[in-house]
């Protein structure tokens, strides 16, 4: 490994080559995100000369008035993200108030009704017996 170093280090050529392979290796293996990189590069240099050009006015007069204003306004979508996510919370746990009310009135109605059929059987099976002139145990 030394002998590798020693030989790269006393020819300049050799390490130039080097480098070259390795460049070249990593172009091949990261091409997709270099062309990312390049298109994401020109989109924004495009909406950069588009605001540049159309409203020269408003653009900041230095680069440190452009960064305080893109924290500003970070800042201020962040606060606007918070206050919507907790509105969501909010909202969600109104959603499950409702949902276990629902069930609780599901249940009641259930209840209700199988009371209702339990004495509609029963009012039927009395019918049946004075149709069929059995004695009920109602009191006749």
């Amino acid at each position: 490994m030394q002998e590798l170093f020693r030989i790269v280090s006393q020819h300049p050529w050799v390490a130039m080559a080097v480098a070259f392979a390795v460049l070249l290796i990593l172009v091949f293996l990261f091409m997709k995100l270099v062309k990312i990189a390049l298109i994401l590069l020109m989109i924004a240099v495009a909406i950069g000369g588009y605001f540049y050009f159309q409203y020269p006015e408003e653009r900041p007069a230095n680069l440190r008035e452009a960064l305080e204003k893109a924290r500003s306004g970070t800042g201020q979508a962040v606060e606007k993200g918070r206050d919507a996510l907790d509105k969501g919370r909010q909202m969600v746990d109104k959603g499950k108030e409702a949902i276990e009310k629902s069930k609780e009135m599901v249940d009641k109605g259930l209840d209700k009704g199988r009371n209702l059929v339990d004495r509609g059987k029963d009012a039927v099976d009395g019918v049946g017996k004075r149709m069929a002139g059995e004695k009920t145990s109602g009191g006749e």
